[in-house]
């Protein structure tokens, strides 16, 4: 009969073999994930010479044929890329076009004044001005409440 050292030694000795064989299996598996990787990117840069060479016309008809369910959606996605850019470039052209309209003056305006920057004297203290507005509000408040009972 097998003593408790003796078991406890066959025990221990079965949990490090398979925590080496776990530790194989998990290398193993990162060298995988990592070709799969490399792989991953090599058919990337597979299809991107393709397409150039589809572009360039420099596949044969058949090729063409065997690829095209690959092709059409990606031809449909850089027309709509470029439309989208053509969009974007229309509207900056008119928002350069309204900042400049902003800038111009209107003779109505130069004449009434409305151009021209407000020659008040300062705020005796800073954040008055806000003071103010705010006790005006309060006011105006207190007689909505005062109307309404």
């Amino acid at each position: 009969m097998e003593g408790f050292w003796d078991k406890f030694k066959k025990g221990a000795q079965e949990v490090g073999e398979k925590a080496a064989q776990l530790g194989k299996i998990a290398k193993l598996q990162t060298e995988i994930t990592a070709l799969n990787t490399s792989k991953g990117g090599k058919l990337a840069d597979l299809g991107r010479k393709v397409y150039s060479l589809f572009k360039e016309g420099k596949l044969s008809d058949e090729v063409k044929e065997s690829l095209k369910d690959l092709l059409s959606p990606i031809e449909e996605a850089e027309k709509k890329v470029e439309e989208k850019e053509k969009e974007i470039a229309k509207i900056k052209k008119q928002m350069g076009e309204a900042k400049e309209s902003v800038k111009e003056e209107t003779p109505e305006a130069k004449e009434s004044g409305a151009g021209k920057v407000r020659e008040e004297a300062p705020a005796e203290k800073p954040g008055e001005e806000i003071s103010e507005a705010k006790e005006t509000k309060k006011e105006q408040t207190k007689e909505q409440k005062s109307k309404g009972s």
